[in-house]
């Protein structure tokens, strides 16, 4: 297909592939973007319960970096809120002694892990948790968030609570 614009009557002028010409009218030069995703809820900063729902570890194209998502469901109603744990920009996700990953993982087995254990992400799944939720008010590069762009995450997993 091939296309020119037509800049006085801002039309698009478009020729299909059998050689037709028809005139698409247009307010600007090409459509308009379409949000491809919900918002982050936002809750009230605060000490919740929480179950975990879901895990997925995944490489974070934007930073070359691992993380962890874990999606909770507060208790008692449902609602979603997402907690991001880092493990590291190496070839493969790591996690050092250090990590909050590793502590959550410590929190979420009720033991810590022997040498060369797999830290599988699926001992979060199913448990249910104390955790703090609070607002990711900045951008990854440190500018403000607009008030509308605020969203909640939780911040740590300070205990399992059942089972």
């Amino acid at each position: 297909m091939h296309y020119q614009i037509d800049a006085s009557t801002s039309a698009r002028v478009v020729r299909d592939a059998d050689g037709q010409h028809r005139e698409e009218r247009n307010e600007g030069t090409g459509p308009d973007p379409v949000c491809g995703q919900a918002p982050y809820p936002r809750y009230e900063p605060g000490t919740y319960e929480a179950e975990c729902a879901r895990a997925e570890i995944y490489r974070d194209r934007q930073f070359g970096s691992w993380k962890c998502a874990l999606v909770f469901s507060i208790l008692p109603d449902g609602a979603q809120v997402f907690c991001f744990l880092h493990l590291g920009s190496k070839k493969d996700p790591i996690v050092g002694a250090r990590s909050e990953y590793r502590r959550a993982w410590i929190i979420a087995n009720g033991e810590q892990p022997r040498k060369r254990q797999t830290l599988s992400k699926r001992v979060f799944i199913g448990k249910i948790f104390e955790v703090r939720i609070a607002d990711v008010q900045k951008r990854y590069d440190g500018r403000e968030h607009p008030m509308a762009a605020i969203y909640s995450v939780v911040k740590e997993i300070i205990r399992r609570t059942y089972p």
